[in-house]
């Protein structure tokens, strides 16, 4: 038979539904922050991506403007 030592023990090393649903429900509000910052961090980087490609393009016009302009002279 089971004694209440052998239930304190268990006790020591299980956790209860209560227990692992709360656990549970802070993993899942973890995770969904995380999706949140992730979406954000995308967002930014596409920004950013944009902002670079375009700038890059500007400094090669500018580049191929100014060789241009001493061969012609």
């Amino acid at each position: 038979m089971i004694d209440d030592s052998d239930i304190v023990r268990l006790k020591e090393i299980f956790v209860t539904r209560e227990r692992c649903g709360e656990r549970a429900d802070l993993i899942d509000r973890r995770l969904s922050s995380g999706d949140t910052k992730f979406a954000l961090i995308e967002q930014q980087l596409s920004t950013i991506n944009w902002v670079s490609k375009t700038t890059l393009g500007a400094v090669i016009v500018a580049i191929i403007g100014a060789i241009m302009a001493l061969i012609l002279r």
